[in-house]
């Protein structure tokens, strides 16, 4: 059986054309075009990776898309981004097309956009890192544009891959448009139907791609407050026909076979799929609650569901997946210690953010097990906080991607709220540990996505609100709904209730950060003044500094 998988047409005009914006017209011997032969300079047309700079661009350009350069962020892309918040293209095969210079080009830029910010190389001196992707942007985008009305695969593969690039942005609206896109073109070709008249490999990027769509269109629709919208139509779809081992290492050349490898329990993307649901109905419940569209109680009853369908997941797991130094490792030698990590942080992150509402002391009134889930919150956040510190401690485990700077955010206020309310010496060495990790797994990982970036922004707002409200902190109104759920949106100020100078005094407040003790007036009574903390152990282990003196100088040291 032959493979059916079309081969990349060539784009419309060649890269050097259409940066110039002038008409691409092919030479009669079908040497480059006319533009490039009048110019002598390599044409785009033989070769799709060879670029040249027109003189309004900065010269700079050519040496950021020369072959070697594409192909070293191609490989970074797979090394950083893939097959952790998606799965839908098989390296191999793409290694192959790329160096046939059949890969689509759509692909290529948008990869080099996501993972130049991962580069190490000299030509990209001088320029910040979440500044790098913006012409390799600018390319996937206009290549995109090309092909709006032409759905196919490689179409759906792109515009994912340009919805995620500006969701790392801040973008919210811009990815929710580009992973629409990606949506209706993956209606328009009803991508639950896997074509069968083609090869194992490619029917698997069908079912990898459509899980990638359902994925891509839950986090966007959330990030702007709205229901997503899943492409579960037609006849029941198997998830995925391969496990994550087997497709990777699946032959690029495999063009014939009906019979697939012996099924296998190490399918991490196959449980994720199971958790989407349980993500979507979470965080709608947490924005319904917030609006006043249902009451405490009601939550407490809707969450008993979700916590119950999580740990039916956790149950259900192959003892090969479950979460376990063993399993780490062993994911590790098979390529996937990202994928397996990324797989269990995103189950916590969905475990802290269900049970986020518990930490609000006021419910204790509602509830007899307040603080047994309270405890289930910190529980998650915790192992939070130890899978980010697997991923900067085990060789290719690395969770750079920005999302998990958002889930870092919400660990670090779990922790921050055991700061502000624990009594017990244990707890409170527990969070200073485990928030400190966090900041830094933070401020590594900060100058790659400008979103992360006012993530942790957020973190002093919060604080903010810690120290100033006369009400609790971590009550769910509209700002905390949105600061659990939306992973890309940029927040406005939150309003709450605060003091007056000459209103409430501290002793109407909850929280330790405001009703602390006469000795804790400001951080600088345990730090001497102008001294800087240029090691956050110097406060984790400085028993001097109280709880709201370590979360003052660890903010401060976080975003200056």
């Amino acid at each position: 059986m032959a493979d059916t998988h079309p081969k990349r047409s060539r784009a419309g005009a060649c890269v050097n054309c259409r940066i110039r914006k002038r008409r691409c017209s092919p030479v009669g011997d079908g040497r480059g075009c006319k533009l490039c032969r009048s110019l002598s300079i390599p044409c785009g047309l033989n070769d799709p990776y060879v670029v040249s700079s027109p003189s309004n661009c900065p010269r700079e350009t050519t040496f950021q898309t020369t072959r070697e350069i594409l192909h070293d962020l191609v490989r970074l892309y797979f090394r950083f981004i893939h097959n952790v918040i998606h799965t839908m293209i098989h390296e191999a095969r793409f290694m192959q097309q790329f160096h046939e210079g059949t890969a689509s080009m759509m692909h290529v830029y948008a990869m080099c956009a996501l993972a130049a910010r991962f580069s190490d190389n000299p030509v990209f001196h001088g320029i910040a890192r979440g500044s790098r992707g913006k012409f390799y942007i600018s390319e996937a985008v206009n290549l995109a544009q090309q092909s709006i009305i032409t759905p196919s695969l490689e179409s759906i593969q792109g515009l994912i891959l340009i919805g995620y690039f500006y969701g790392g942005e801040g973008d919210p609206k811009a990815k929710h448009v580009y992973v629409g896109i990606a949506r209706l073109h993956a209606e328009t070709l009803s991508l639950w139907a896997v074509p069968r008249d083609c090869s194992p490999l490619y029917q698997e990027e069908y079912r990898r791609t459509l899980l990638s769509v359902n994925i891509g269109s839950a986090w966007s629709a959330i990030d702007i407050s709205i229901e997503p919208v899943s492409l579960n139509h037609g006849p029941q779809v198997k998830v995925l026909e391969f496990d994550d081992m087997a497709f990777q290492s699946l032959d690029p050349e495999l063009v014939q076979g009906t019979s697939l490898s012996p099924p296998s329990t190490y399918n991490m993307w196959a449980c994720m799929a199971k958790t989407l649901d349980i993500f979507n109905k979470t965080s709608l419940l947490l924005q319904r609650m917030s609006q006043g569209m249902v009451s405490f109680d009601t939550y407490c009853q809707e969450a008993a569901v979700l916590e119950g369908r999580l740990d039916q997941w956790e149950e259900n797991l192959p003892s090969s997946l479950t979460y376990t130094t063993e399993n780490i490792m062993y994911s590790v030698k098979q390529r996937l210690g990202r994928t397996f990590l990324a797989m269990h942080i995103g189950y916590h992150h969905f475990r802290q953010m269900l049970f986020f509402p518990f930490l609000d002391a006021h419910r204790d009134k509602y509830t007899t097990n307040l603080a047994e889930r309270s405890a289930q919150c910190k529980r998650s956040a915790n192992i939070v906080s130890e899978i980010l510190r697997h991923s900067t401690g085990i060789e290719n485990c690395d969770l750079n991607c920005f999302i998990y700077g958002h889930i870092a955010v919400i660990s670090s206020c779990v922790h921050l709220h055991t700061l502000l309310f624990g009594d017990n010496p244990e707890s409170l060495c527990i969070a200073r540990q485990w928030l400190l990790l966090n900041f830094k797994y933070l401020m590594d990982i900060k100058s790659y996505w400008p979103v992360v970036d006012h993530s942790v922004a957020r973190l002093r707002e919060f604080q903010n609100c810690c120290r100033d409200s006369i009400s609790d902190p971590f009550a769910l109104d509209n700002w905390m709904a949105r600061f659990l759920t939306e992973h890309s949106s940029y927040l406005s100020e939150r309003r709450t209730a605060t003091f007056q100078s000459s209103g409430l005094g501290p002793e109407c407040s909850t929280a330790r950060s405001v009703c602390a003790e006469p000795h804790v007036s400001h951080p600088a009574n345990h730090v001497e003044t102008g001294s800087e903390v240029n090691d956050l152990s110097d406060l984790l282990y400085d028993q001097q500094v109280t709880s709201e003196g370590l979360v003052n100088h660890a903010i401060d040291w976080l975003l200056e």
